[in-house]
């Protein structure tokens, strides 16, 4: 059996990463020709540049089962893209739709990502128990991986800090070792 340490060196070194912000205000400014600031897809992005991985895309959609689903295919049918992190519509409004609306395509749920995820917020004195009102989660497509994070900043920041970047080599050398 391979150890974690040759799971990861299987993965790449630089993984392109594809970022998805789902937002009907910050999609209507960008309709409207607004100036958009996206703090939670900025993070992202920066995150995974300082760390030395590759911006392959990024789309701005708003709540809606349809545009998610079309930004989503989008990323896994471009051959560079090996995670996609999407943020926003995770919890339980009428309009956050994108868990519901991505879990089906995953071929495996990552099961752990949301639980650990939910844990360290937790742990969090300004989170506490609203952490259990998200529905972070993580799956594989094929050899990519997508994870479906909330729109807070300091959300994303601490999934992608603590769980997303510290794993992302070993879990697609993993996925790799079985092709």
């Amino acid at each position: 059996m391979a150890s974690r340490k040759e799971h990861s060196e299987r993965g790449p070194k630089t993984a392109g990463f594809y970022v998805i912000t789902v937002s009907t205000s910050r999609y209507n400014k960008a309709v409207n020709r607004e100036p958009v600031i996206d703090e939670s897809g900025d993070i992202i992005k920066q995150l995974a540049s300082e760390s030395g991985h590759k911006l392959v895309g990024y789309s701005l959609v708003p709540d809606s089962k349809l545009k998610i689903l079309k930004a989503l295919v989008d990323a896994l049918d471009t051959e560079e893209v090996d995670v996609i992190v999407m943020s926003g519509g995770t919890g339980y409004s009428p309009t956050d739709v994108t868990y519901q609306t991505i879990r089906g395509l995953f071929d495996q749920e990552i099961l752990g990502f949301g639980d650990v995820f939910r844990a360290i917020s937790y742990n969090d004195p300004e989170v506490r128990a609203a952490a259990y009102l998200t529905r972070a989660a993580a799956g594989v497509v094929g050899e990519k991986v997508v994870y479906c994070l909330p729109g807070s900043p300091d959300a994303v920041r601490l999934a992608v800090r603590e769980l997303i970047l510290p794993e992302i080599g070993h879990l697609l050398g993993l996925l790799r070792g079985r092709s």
